[in-house]
């Protein structure tokens, strides 16, 4: 008898940690994001998407490196360091221009390439993101891959 007690009382604290981590999970921020291009032009769309039952801090960064320069928005919402607020199962879109990052010296991406006769460029755009509001470690998500031809404005995905 006491061996079938001691083995109920197992399962039932087995069931309950499962129970417990399945209530904490749907409370866990999670975010997707994809990107698209305006027809024709070096701006591109974000869409950022909170899957979460919790509201959610988000910054992005977009980011190309050419000829071993970093060029980068220092500020904004791209800058990686001003974050949306976005409510829970929201979709929110961002824009930006592709032409307009700069290096530390200040100078324009599009500038560059074209001094320098480049035609291809590969980007990179990573969000992190936490509930917002709180102090937990930020969620990076892994950096996405993208490439842009100047001369002809096409904008695709490095997969």
């Amino acid at each position: 008898m006491f061996l079938l007690d001691l083995l109920t009382f197992i399962v039932l604290v087995f069931y309950a940690y499962c129970t417990y981590l399945i209530a904490k999970d749907i409370y866990e921020p999670f975010v997707s994001f994809y990107s698209s291009q305006v027809q024709n032009t070096s701006k591109l769309i974000s869409n950022l998407i909170n899957k979460s039952k919790v509201e959610v801090e988000l910054c992005g960064k977009l980011w190309a490196k050419v000829n071993g320069q970093i060029f980068e928005f220092k500020e904004g919402k791209y800058g990686g360091e001003f974050p949306w607020i976005i409510q829970p199962f929201t979709n929110v879109q961002g824009n930006l221009d592709l032409k307009e990052l700069k290096n530390s010296n200040q100078i324009k991406l599009e500038n560059y390439v074209t001094k320098n006769k480049i035609d291809v460029v590969n980007f990179k755009f990573q969000i992190k993101y936490r509930k917002a509001g709180s102090n937990n470690k930020w969620k990076k998500s892994y950096p996405q891959k993208l490439i842009y031809k100047f001369r002809t404005n096409v904008f695709w995905m490095d997969v």
